[in-house]
């Protein structure tokens, strides 16, 4: 079963820090990869003891700079 919604962002699962790293939606799919529709990205609860990093505001930052 899969989202209906448009994905809108990229996110990858680093195991060995328990990150989570949310990047901007990649031109191409990678299978290693997770695409999330805004819903899903604004609802996702890592599991516990696990960080989220938002790329996508570093990029934000660096442009005001």
């Amino acid at each position: 079963m899969s989202c209906p919604a448009e994905p809108v962002a990229t996110i990858a699962l680093r195991y060995a820090d328990r990150r989570i790293i949310i990047n901007e939606l990649r031109a191409e799919r990678d299978p290693r990869l997770l695409e999330l529709c805004p819903d899903h990205l604004a609802t996702m609860t890592p599991p516990v003891g696990w960080l989220v990093n938002d790329a996508r505001l570093a990029d934000l930052t660096a442009d005001r700079h």
